[in-house]
């Protein structure tokens, strides 16, 4: 299997950024060189506060 191009890891980037509204992604390094992309995707939910009696 061949390397990934440095083209190609960018575009691996921008494909994990692509579309979160919450969440992060982590891109691990080693020895100068990306070797893995985690993406974790958050959803969140508007809090209904609660009223006084």
């Amino acid at each position: 299997m061949a390397q990934p191009t440095h083209a190609e890891r960018l575009e691996a980037i921008a494909k994990a950024i692509e579309g979160i509204e919450f969440g992060e992604v982590q891109i691990t390094i080693q020895d100068g060189v990306i070797v893995q992309i985690n993406r974790v995707e958050k959803q969140r939910f508007q809090q209904q506060r609660k009223t006084q009696k």
